[in-house]
């Protein structure tokens, strides 16, 4: 197991943010990106964490695994294959649990659980597997990466579909850092010439849309300590998910081993419907989103909506990054969290 890191902001300034009792609020960042990514803003009042500990919430924020602040294990005898031998499914099933139990441990109460991006998918992942309902009150889903399969044209469509991760696997490569030196200073280099819209060129080749809300603060903070690292195998998950219009286990390419790994030859499915009817759900995207696509995100909704209720907002000009790192999101997205987990008793 990976020894997971966490960082718990539980006092503000305001006279609100100093009850003794407060509810736990979690949030799950996304892929290649750590518990910083949250903080790449230049203003205080522009930060959902802030905003949620001046409100009166005890704010925990988690690291994925292979990230800066998790790439440890406990066992000092692992190998660099098996370190890295992981995709969004353990961190669903394996990691989550531990992060909410050891938040659990510490204030005996529920969190009301805010994920963005992989930190959606690895909440969805995690249904088939435990109760979540057992550590959870509420769920936001920013950005829900859980179908892919209308994905647009862009660099994580053409790696999906040219299977650059298999090829990368099948070299010996296990983890992914795209800010390795020199890369990461070329990169930083090119992104501080003047005139160059670095988030532009770099999202607009990553296919996740271009984010309506950014500025040239943003860019310099964001570039500081992102991307961060994933394994080669994780790449590989979330490449099948583009290529297939379900929401599956990772599929290791050959009938036997699938079924030496769950008993059948094909990936199972998630299983969507282990989610409890009466766990509130908020899902929260965007039009300009290219990963969390509008299409797939109504699809769904659509196989949801069928069991449960649930509440949704539509932002037509963000992109995948604009609801955590837009400039405009504390005055369009964060006030209808917070009603949202304000609203849950």
């Amino acid at each position: 197991m990976v020894w997971p890191r966490k960082t718990r902001f539980h006092e503000g300034r305001t006279k609100e943010s100093q009850r003794a009792i407060k509810q736990p609020v979690f949030l799950q960042h996304g892929l290649v990106v750590d518990g910083r990514s949250w903080f790449a803003l230049s203003h205080a009042d522009q930060i959902l964490p802030l905003i949620l500990i001046e409100h009166g919430y005890d704010v925990w924020i988690a690291n994925t695994r292979g990230t800066a602040y998790s790439n440890r294990h406990v066992s000092s005898n692992l190998t660099y294959s098996d370190y890295w031998d992981f995709t969004f499914s353990e961190m669903g099933t394996y990691d989550l649990p531990a992060y909410l139990n050891f938040v659990y441990q510490q204030v005996g109460q529920k969190v009301h659980y805010i994920g963005h991006s992989q930190g959606t998918t690895m909440m969805f992942a995690g249904f088939s597997e435990w109760k979540v309902e057992n550590r959870v009150k509420s769920l936001t889903l920013l950005s829900p990466a859980i179908l892919l399969n209308h994905m647009p044209f862009g660099l994580v469509k053409i790696v999906a579909e040219a299977y650059i991760g298999e090829i990368a696997g099948s070299f010996g490569l296990r983890d992914l850092n795209v800010m390795i030196e020199p890369l990461g200073t070329i990169i930083r280099a090119i992104c501080v010439v003047p005139g160059v819209n670095c988030f532009k060129i770099i999202f607009d080749i990553l296919g996740t849309g271009q984010n309506c809300c950014f500025n040239s603060s943003t860019i310099e903070l964001w570039l500081k300590f992102q991307p961060q690292p994933t394994s080669i195998k994780n790449l590989v998950h979330w490449s099948q998910g583009v290529r297939k219009p379900v929401f599956s286990q990772y599929d290791y390419g050959d009938p036997a081993t699938n079924l030496e790994h769950y008993e059948v030859p094909e990936p199972p499915s998630y299983n969507l419907k282990k989610i409890p009817k009466d766990l509130p759900l908020f899902f929260v995207y965007g039009g300009h989103d290219w990963l969390s696509n509008r299409k797939d995100v109504h699809i769904l909704l659509n196989k949801l909506r069928s069991y449960r209720t649930f509440r949704e907002l539509y932002v037509d000009n963000y992109a995948h990054l604009d609801f955590i790192q837009g400039i405009t999101s504390k005055d369009v997205v964060y006030p209808d969290i917070i009603s949202f987990i304000r609203g849950i008793p």
